[in-house]
């Protein structure tokens, strides 16, 4: 006999029906389907199967960052994660038909898959945002540390602002207090330089110890004492300002350290990522002569990872919509025969049929038309209309039996009050 007449496929083991069941093909159609058939959908099913696993590591590593590394919460919520979108992936793919027929595709076969295709590619977009944070983990990691090191002269501007506003009166206190001393520290070098001048015979009044030399020499002690007792003040302000400024220090380095400790959450990688994908890295130029940065220029030391990041994105969309693709790529093998073929009979037990109907402008439309309502009703009617046919007749015979009674017997039917009446 024919051997490819008598063909009878390889018993599918049970991971190929497990991978089947995740295409959402028809386990006991692609029976009787030739090999080409079990590993299409052996295929279609192990791509939705990977989805679902790559979802699961994608919410694994986004919990584990936002959850700071407790996997009681990250295990369940990436598990139901998977299932979520497995399930997503699974309807998407077993919904979408085969198009034409063809192995190109059309317009109107995109058309007609474009709300699978824009889900796929959302799915796509959500499962590679978390991976993307761990694939550029180290990239992350250094514009993170960059940021936060911008972030910390910016804080440690702020605090001094805000010191320095808060401390306005304190600081004109010391200037004024400073000025005095000042002022006194030039009355007293004039007292000096008179009592001097007076010591040396430069005042045209006499030489040595004298009334008048000690009028001067009194001023002056007076003065100096002036100015030591402001100096004084002006210490005391000084020693204020040297703890303030201490604690303004101690504040600005606890800040700091604050700052540069922090490690960046879920959202602060992704904005990182997004800052990788628009800008490159630059430093400043320096001059060699001098040795000096030039103010206002740079130099690029590597673009931005624009076409990196996206890569990693099209790679995870293209995973998602490839099923979909292929599906719509597909010409028609014996298991979409048959699959119609069983349709086919379904529907035909439960009074479906399909008819063709010539509109106006001569074009030929199918339309399904349900034969069962039809017959029910037509029963229906059918026994409404002989029961009440019988009921007629019954009450005809029993009105004539009647009548004969009353015929042979009319005293029977006629009692004492009616005869009264």
């Amino acid at each position: 006999m024919n051997e490819n007449v008598d063909y009878v496929a390889k018993k599918p083991s049970k991971s190929t029906k497990f991978f089947w069941w995740c295409a959402g093909a028809d386990e006991k159609i692609l029976q009787y389907c030739g090999y080409s058939d079990h590993v299409k959908y052996l295929g279609i099913g192990g791509v939705v199967l990977a989805t679902g696993f790559m979802a699961a590591l994608a919410m694994g590593f986004a919990m584990h960052t936002i959850f700071d590394g407790q996997w009681l919460v990250t295990i369940p919520v990436a598990t139901i994660w998977a299932l979520i979108v497995f399930n997503l992936d699974r309807f998407i793919v077993s919904s979408t038909g085969k198009g034409d027929g063809e192995s190109s595709i059309s317009l109107q076969e995109l058309g007609n898959a474009a709300p699978r295709l824009f889900m796929a590619i959302l799915l796509g977009l959500t499962i590679s945002a978390p991976l993307e944070t761990f694939i550029f983990k180290k990239e992350i990691n250094r514009e993170w540390k960059l940021s936060m090191d911008q972030l910390a002269i910016s804080k440690s501007y702020e605090i001094l602002q805000t010191e320095v506003s808060n401390d306005s009166s304190k600081i004109e206190n010391f200037n004024i207090k400073k000025a005095e001393v000042e002022k006194q520290r030039e009355i007293w070098l004039k007292a000096n330089l008179a009592w001097e001048d007076q010591m040396q015979g430069r005042a045209g009044a006499g030489v040595g110890e004298g009334p008048r030399t000690k009028a001067l020499a009194k001023v002056r002690d007076a003065e100096k004492l002036k100015l030591e007792s402001l100096e004084s003040e002006l210490k005391l302000f000084e020693v204020e300002k040297i703890k303030n400024k201490e604690a303004i220090d101690q504040k600005i380095k606890e800040e700091m350290d604050e700052i540069k400790k922090s490690d960046p959450g879920f959202l602060d990688e992704l904005m990182m990522i997004e800052r990788l994908s628009s800008q490159g890295k630059t430093v400043p130029k320096m001059d060699p002569s001098t040795n000096k940065v030039i103010k206002g220029e740079e130099i690029e030391i590597y673009g931005s990872a624009f076409w990196a990041v996206w890569l990693v994105r099209l790679l995870f969309m293209i995973i998602e919509i490839a099923p979909v693709i292929l599906k719509l790529m597909l010409i028609k093998s014996p298991y979409d025969y048959m699959t119609e073929n069983v349709n086919q009979i379904l529907e035909a037990k439960q009074g479906i049929s399909m008819n063709h109907m010539t509109d106006e402008e001569g074009k030929l439309t199918k339309y399904k038309e349900n034969f069962n309502p039809k017959r029910i009703i037509s029963i229906v009617e059918h026994q409404n209309l002989k029961e009440e046919e019988n009921a007629k007749e019954a009450i005809t015979l029993f009105a004539e039996k009647e009548k004969q009674e009353i015929a042979k017997n009319p005293d029977a039917f006629i009692s004492a009050n009616d005869s009264n009446t």
